[in-house]
This record gives structure tokens, sequence and C-alpha cells, in this order.
């Protein structure tokens, strides 16, 4: 389970090692969620996003051109910028209402009749790398499309947003651990990319290149279900 340091592991390991009371080395970051603060979306549909206005953008949030955080925000205007990959869909929701827009245009459904799973950590106070207890069987989430959201570096809440045209080729699970040296209880939701080619492209395949992994979502990231 070397790879499970880096919250990596196959589906094969997913089913055969995550039973109960088995002790499993992971690291969780200690990612605060709520750095970024979502603003309306009248507001955020008036700033200007994209490269070609970085300068401006800057200057409107008091960034020095150069700096890390300069840096952070011109990768994550190009991230939105790129092109979907084949059967992708994305967008870059720079507001909740965008973000929940995009949700239900993916399920044709209104927003009542959708719900996110991530992973919750509400006890851990650092991020360490330690020895998991698994609680229980890790649960599948059964839904036939999954719709995930990542946090991006940026003065104000933007999410990343994505889902594949083939729902088959992601499978979510949760799965529920307590830590051996701080105690800290984790709720992990695990996402496992089946479709190899998918998984090659986020280095996310085992060692011999064959074998489609999982990994483990960090809080704030959102795997929206139906």
């Amino acid at each position: 389970m070397e790879n499970a340091k880096g919250g990596l592991f196959t589906v094969d390991e997913l089913h055969n090692n995550f039973h109960a009371g088995k002790m499993l080395p992971i690291f969780f970051p200690n990612k605060d969620p709520a750095t970024s603060p979502f603003l309306p979306k009248k507001v955020a549909d008036s700033i200007p996003f994209s490269s070609s206005k970085l300068a401006e953008i800057l200057q409107l949030f008091s960034i020095p051109p150069g700096s890390s955080v300069a840096k952070s925000m011109e990768d994550t205007i190009k991230k939105c910028e790129y092109a979907p990959g084949k059967g992708e869909t994305k967008t870059c929701a720079t507001s909740l209402e965008s973000m929940v827009d995009f949700v239900s245009g993916a399920f044709k459904v209104g927003p009542q009749d959708t719900r996110f799973i991530t992973t919750t950590h509400p006890t851990m106070s650092t991020a360490s790398l330690q020895n998991y207890r698994v609680l229980e069987a890790p649960k599948e989430i059964k839904s036939f499309r999954k719709v995930a959201c990542h946090p991006m570096p940026y003065p104000y809440a933007v999410f990343f947003c994505h889902y594949d045209e083939d729902s088959s080729e992601t499978r979510v699970f949760k799965v529920s651990m307590v830590g051996e040296n701080t105690k800290d209880k984790v709720d992990a939701a695990a996402v496992c990319h089946m479709d190899s080619t998918s998984a090659a492209l986020l280095n996310l395949t085992d060692k011999h290149g064959k074998s489609p992994m999982c990994h483990f979502f960090s809080a704030g990231d959102l795997i929206w279900v139906q």
C-alpha cells in the first residue's frame, strides 16, 4: 500500500484492503475550503476573468505583478481557458449560483434534486501522514452522472467543475476512518477513474500503467451526484 501514502490505490485494493479494522498509511492535507469567499453572481460577473485582462485584474485586487499570488491567479485563469478533453464538459464557476446552474444543467434537474459528496474531517487540527483505521467497508455512491468541482487559487471562490459524458468512467465511494495518532475522524470521498486513458492523462495508473487508480478528494473538493 505504498501508493496509499499519497492517497492513491486501485479499485481492487479498495475492495480488498479497506475493510473494517484495517490500518492504512494516508496523508490528508488540512485544507480550509472557506479561505476564499463566494461573491454574489452579479458582482462576480462584473469582474474580468480572462488572460487578456490579467493586468487589470491584478490592479483591481492590488496584487503585485510577478508575485506568487499573481502567478497562481494566472495559472487558474489559464486552466479555466483550456479546451475540454474528449467527452468532457467543463466550466469555471465564479459564484455559487453559477456552480449550481452548471450542476443542474448537467443532471437536467432542479438544484433540490442534487447533492454533493466531499471529504470531511471536523476534528483534524494539523495535516500529517499517519495510519488510519478503517471503520467500515467503503460505500459506493450511485449516480448516473458525477460532477466534480475543485476550488482554485483566487482572491474569491472559483471552482473548476467538469464531468464526463460516460458516467461509467468514474466511481465514487465514501470511506470512514480514524487516525491512529491524533484520533482524527475522517469521512473521505474516494474517486476511481475507470477509463485507462483518462487515468493515464491524470497520472493515475499503477506502476505497470494498466490498472486505473483511485484517490481521495481533499476537503473543499466536491462531487455532485443525484
